[in-house]
């Protein structure tokens, strides 16, 4: 290519020679400074903004399948700052590309004039022929008012939505720190109550009166209850609500092993669903649900009787429903069950105003504890 004796500072452009997949092979002249951005080696594609790749990719395709793309504009990050640059290219001899660019389309003329060292009416035929190689073309009704104000709204969304993506980034890594650290608390939290519970069951090895070590026991369980919740909480993808049905099939085996003699006498039904409470809900109910298990397998079944320990929890309308029922000897007529001095049953009646709930007993035939609440919310 023959180009004239020019004085670099009279055209305003940058002019490259690619291969045909676009990687530069010479700079041909640089009249914006811009060869830290465009460099020999450096595919044309990799040296634009991130987010014009695509479009620079099909800018080169065009130039191939149609010999000339004129007008293309393209997006180049220039000091941290998104501005709008206007490529031309021509496809040459050995299929090589001639890539022209300059930053405001009034430019365009006045560069292809400076290049080629032709007159205007050679350069505007020379330009009507680029046009009508190919279908990208400029939007010549948009004014040049307008066409500046676009550009400028483009390179603030631009800016925007990079800072959205930074922003965005930095939540979700406050979000994971944040779920590592409540992840750790339900940890440490378990553990410190299996301490408990585990100093419990050591002190408890030395007591000899029976109602001292039934203290102990229920209180071993009542940690051990509260454990499993955070266990539960830990292990979960919530951290704040867990599956209460699986946590009352896994505590009730427990405490059925636990207390239970003789297997083949009581028997232990479970019907439950899969319901998610919140902490705020789950760790007084689980106490709950450890008092009347225990209190019905304790109590319910004098040695050599038989018999059966029911637990329902489901969802109802707007309310839960838990409801632990035996087929034992039933509640004496003596037990008040609102004014009582048993520990458990007064734990019952205080958690189960905690949670709002409504709380039914039925003495006898089956023996059965009934409470309807809905879920705490703060």
């Amino acid at each position: 290519m023959h180009m004239k004796n020019y004085k670099k500072e009279e055209i305003k452009g940058i002019a490259l020679s690619c291969t045909p997949t676009g990687k530069i092979k010479d700079i041909i002249h640089d009249g914006l400074n811009l060869s830290g951005y465009f460099k020999k080696g450096v595919s044309f594609i990799d040296s634009v903004d991130v987010e014009s790749k695509n479009k620079a990719s099909n800018f080169i395709e065009r130039i191939k399948e149609e010999q000339a793309t004129f007008n293309w504009e393209i997006n180049i990050s220039l000091d941290k700052k998104i501005e709008v640059m206007h490529f031309s290219g021509l496809l040459i001899e050995d299929n090589d590309l001639l890539i022209y660019g300059v930053k405001s389309p009034e430019d365009i003329e006045k560069f292809w004039e400076e290049i080629y060292h032709i007159n205007t009416e050679q350069n505007n035929a020379l330009r009507s022929i680029m046009k009508d190689l190919t279908r990208y073309k400029h939007d010549l009704k948009t004014s040049d008012a307008q066409y500046v104000q676009l550009t400028q709204l483009n390179n603030e969304l631009t800016t925007t939505k990079r800072k959205l993506v930074k922003k965005n980034i930095q939540l979700e890594k406050a979000l994971e720190e944040k779920e590592m650290l409540l992840k750790e608390i339900h940890h440490r939290v378990k553990n410190n109550l299996m301490v408990i519970s585990s100093l419990l069951s050591l002190q408890s090895r030395y007591i000899k009166d029976k109602k001292a070590l039934a203290v102990f026991k229920e209180s071993q369980n009542r940690a051990k209850s509260m454990a499993l919740i955070h266990e539960k909480l830990y292990r979960s993808t919530d951290l704040k609500r867990i599956d209460f049905g699986e946590y009352i099939r896994t505590f009730s085996a427990e405490l059925y092993h636990s207390i239970v003699g003789d297997p083949r006498q009581v028997k232990l039904e479970l019907n439950v669903e899969h319901v998610m409470l919140d902490i705020n809900t789950s760790i007084p109910l689980g106490l709950i649900v450890n008092e009347l298990i225990t209190n019905s397998m304790k109590y319910a079944f004098p040695p050599g009787s038989k018999g059966k320990i029911k637990i329902d929890f489901y969802p109802q309308d707007d309310y839960f429903i838990l409801n632990v029922s035996d087929d034992g000897i039933g509640i004496p007529e003596e037990v008040d069950v609102e004014n009582t001095k048993s520990l458990g049953l007064q734990l019952v009646n205080s958690l189960t105003e905690q949670i709002n709930g409504q709380l039914t007993v039925n003495r006898k035939d089956p023996t059965e504890f009934n409470i309807k609440f809905q879920e705490i919310s703060f």
